[in-house]
């Protein structure tokens, strides 16, 4: 199975998915596969092929939202966070309040760092996009700047200043 930070097969995959685009659904529900080792696998080829080629976002872009954030594993998350960011400009209105609720969620309830720190810089871009939910954004990275966490600490005092 390999070392847990390899990429594995990822990459051998991604090049199947690429010249086989229908096989794109079968790397999707591996985001929900028991085992976080596969979940994790999956996610980086999918980070991969989405930003790559935006036809493999488009259609997936609702189950992103709907479907896969129902994950349990905090590396799927983290993928999601990071895609949200990345692709934050194609969501729809009622898309964004549902990623908003999200990764406050999942920040509100992780003690991973990355998800904090990534989920802070989301959580930043959406409340300059919705200057609404900066009190909710606010509350968060106050909570957080006293983490013991450098990453964490210093994102959540970045937010306060920027917002």
């Amino acid at each position: 199975m390999g070392k847990p930070n390899s990429l594995g097969n990822t990459l051998k995959i991604v090049k199947i998915v690429e010249s086989d685009p229908k096989k794109f659904p079968q790397l999707l529900k591996q985001l929900l596969h028991k085992d976080s080792l596969v979940a994790m696998r999956a996610m980086n080829g999918i980070k991969r092929l989405m930003r790559a080629d935006k036809d493999f976002f488009d259609p997936q872009k609702e189950s992103l939202v709907k479907v896969y954030s129902k994950t349990k594993h905090n590396v799927v998350k983290l993928g999601l966070i990071t895609l949200y960011f990345d692709f934050i400009k194609e969501f729809s209105s009622s898309e964004l309040k549902q990623i908003k609720t999200l990764t406050l969620k999942w920040v509100s309830e992780s003690e991973d760092w990355m998800i904090l720190a990534q989920g802070l810089k989301l959580l930043e871009k959406l409340a300059k996009i919705d200057p609404t939910i900066q009190p909710e954004v606010r509350a968060v990275a106050k909570r957080l700047q006293k983490d013991t966490r450098k990453a964490v600490a210093t994102k959540a005092k970045k937010v306060l200043s920027g917002l």
